[in-house]
Formats: structure tokens, C-alpha cells, sequence
């Protein structure tokens, strides 16, 4: 558990480190600008941008719950468990790279008996539907926005070959990884030279169970419902963004709407790819280049010190208040979640994983 905690902790510290370092340049760059619009925000949409974040958590759980039903364990945990474990895990976000989510099928095998290699693609499941939804949405957002989104250039960046690039360049590598995982010979082929390796042995049985638990997650019949599930999550997204918008006195319009669309779409895509704890500071950059290039020449109210502003209200809604549910889910139900089953099995998995680390270094050497 300690490595969790540690893993926890640096995400936390590096988040921090940026946001300070955040706010110094713009308070440094802006002055007093900054503080003065986080005031003059409407904050009485508050409870408005609550139900969106609360409606992206409904969305996240019917996919959850769905995924657990694909690998046959939705009938062995209750849904109040389910949604204790599924909504306690947002805070492992913060782990750099997201590398403590496998905390979450750890605690599941606890709770159910699911071997941790068939629950883990759940985890890879939930990113690559993210992506996909993340796709989808931008690409709606080119076809019917056309020459509505004014994409330009902003402080030598070109937002529109940028834009073009994640959409394109995401779509080619997540459908690569789709139909790669569906091919059963060549997987077994490649599991069948690590089981002739002594040393790599022990991983062949849980590399098996992965890979048959992938390939059923990810088959067609499974990616494009929740698809549509994962759209909804970013529906979600883009309705807050466009109130925050609103928020500070910008008219809600079509135009205005497939904007805050697409930029929604490409700083969760930027965020996903940098690897910094929940995409801290990176997506807030990326939204505030994005509305002074799309926004801001056709609405003069949108100087930086709103972009500025918007983005980090948008970003604590969008990123970190989830974190906030999720910490407060696993204080209340510390109990009910981190049971003895739920050690044993992480410190099971922890003495697995060092004896896979050490037959990899063995075979490399």
C-alpha cells in the first residue's frame, strides 16, 4: 500500500508544484486582472456545475458496471460496493501517469474473487472509450462547425494542424490497438515464445487471462455502445464549460457551443497524453491557447485574464472535483473499502509483480 501512497503523494506534490508556479506567472503577467475576474464570476451556477460533474459520474458508472458485467463479476459485488470502489478510485488520478488505477482491480478481486488480469483491461477500457468519445466529439465538431470554430493561429501555434494532428493521429493508434488486440494468432503466438522462456513462465498464465479479458472488452459489440456512453460523459464536460463561459458574460450561442466543443475535446486529448497528474496545469494551458485563438477574435470580452480564469474554473470542475468526491467516498467508507481481503490481495499482487519485474530483468540480462 505504501507505494500507492507514495505514487498518491508525488502526484499531489507535482499538481501543486505547477498550479503555484501557475498562478505566480499569471498573477506576475496580469496583475491584479486575475483576481479581480476570478471575482466577477457568476457563482451562482454553482449548483449547475455540480450536476454536470455529477451527471459525467452516473455516465462513468453505467460504464462500469457494464464492464464488470462483460467479464462476469457485476453479480458478485453489491452496487452500493461497486460504487463506493468505483467513485473512491477518481482520487488515483493523481498518481503520475495514472500508474496507481491498478489499485482498482486490486480492490475488486478483493471484493469478488476476479482475478486482477481480467478486471485490469477495464482500466485501459475506460481510457481508450475516453479517447474514442474525445474523437468523436471533435470530429462532429469539424463537420458542422465548418469555418464557425475560426481556428488560427495563437502565439506561433497553429490550432488547426494541431487540432488535426490529435484527431487524426489518436484515431490511426487507438483503431491500430483495436483491431491488433482481435488478433488471436499473433497474440498467441507471442505468449506462446514467453512460455518458453523459464524465467518469463510464471507470467504466462495471468498474460493469457489478460489478453482473452481484452479481447472480449474490446470487441466491436462492446466499443460502440459505450462509446456513446463515454460521449455523454464529455457531454457532460462541455455543458460546464460552456456555463463557465457563460459565467462570465459570454452569450451562449451555436457558434459559441461547437467552440467550447472542440476545445473540450482537444485539451482532454492533451491532458491524456502528457502524463502529468491529471493533466495539471497542461490542459489548463492548452484551453487558454484555444480560447484566444478560437474565442477571442469574435468575442472581445474574452481577454486572457477571462481565459485565464475560465480555464482553471474548468479545470477544477472538469478534473479535480472529482478527485475531491472520490477522497471524500474512501475517508467515509474506509472501512467497508480497505478491508483485510483487500491487503491481502494487494500485498498478493505486490509480491507477483516484483517476482514479474525480477524474471524480466533476469531474461534481460
Amino acid at each position: 500500500m505504501q507505494k500507492y501512497r507514495n505514487q498518491l503523494a508525488a502526484g499531489v506534490l507535482t499538481a501543486l508544484t505547477i498550479y503555484i508556479l501557475y498562478f505566480f506567472v499569471a498573477e506576475y503577467q496580469f496583475g491584479a486582472g486575475l483576481s479581480s475576474t476570478l471575482s466577477q464570476f457568476n457563482w451562482q451556477l454553482l449548483p449547475l456545475l455540480i450536476g454536470t460533474q455529477l451527471m459525467m459520474v452516473a455516465f462513468r458508472f453505467a460504464a462500469w458496471q457494464y464492464y464488470l458485467g462483460v467479464i462476469r463479476a457485476r453479480h458478485r459485488i453489491s452496487v452500493s460496493d461497486s460504487f463506493i470502489l468505483f467513485v473512491s478510485c477518481f482520487t488515483l488520478v493523481i498518481s503520475p501517469g495514472k500508474a496507481a488505477e491498478a489499485l482498482k482491480s486490486v480492490l475488486l478481486q478483493a471484493k469478488t474473487g476476479v482475478p486482477f488480469a481480467r478486471s485490469i483491461p477495464i482500466v485501459l477500457a475506460e481510457r481508450i472509450i475516453d479517447g474514442l468519445a474525445v474523437i468523436a466529439l471533435m470530429v462532429l465538431s469539424l463537420l458542422f462547425a465548418g469555418e464557425l470554430l475560426n481556428l488560427g493561429v495563437y502565439e506561433g501555434i497553429d490550432y488547426n494542424a494541431l487540432s488535426r494532428t490529435i484527431v487524426f493521429g489518436s484515431f490511426a493508434a487507438i483503431v491500430t490497438g483495436l483491431i491488433v488486440v482481435q488478433l488471436k494468432p499473433l497474440a498467441y503466438r507471442i505468449l506462446n515464445l514467453i512460455y518458453r522462456v523459464p524465467i518469463l513462465r510464471r507470467t504466462y498464465r495471468p498474460l493469457l487471462t489478460f489478453y482473452e479479458s481484452s479481447r472480449t472488452i474490446f470487441h466491436l459489440q462492446h466499443v460502440i455502445p459505450m462509446t456513446f456512453v463515454g460521449m455523454g460523459v464529455y457531454f457532460a464536460s462541455v455543458l460546464c464549460f460552456i456555463l463557465v463561459l457563460y459565467g462570465f458574460g459570454l452569450e451562449i450561442t451555436w457558434q459559441l457551443a461547437l467552440q467550447a466543443t472542440f476545445i473540450v475535446g482537444v485539451t482532454s486529448a492533451v491532458g491524456a497524453l502528457s502524463f502529468v497528474p491529471n493533466g495539471a496545469g497542461v490542459t489548463e494551458v492548452t484551453n487558454i491557447g484555444m480560447l484566444m485563438a478560437i474565442v477571442a477574435p469574435i468575442e472581445p470580452s474574452m481577454t486572457p485574464a477571462v481565459a485565464i480564469s475560465a480555464s482553471l474554473i474548468q479545470g477544477f470542475f472538469h478534473k479535480w472535483l472529482r478527485v475531491l468526491f472520490g477522497l471524500g467516498m474512501a475517508i467515509v467508507f474506509r472501512k467497508r473499502l480497505f478491508t483485510p481481503a483487500a491487503q491481502e490481495a494487494l500485498e498478493e499482487f505486490e509480491r507477483q509483480e516484483a517476482q514479474q519485474r525480477q524474471g524480466v530483468e533476469l531474461a534481460s540480462t
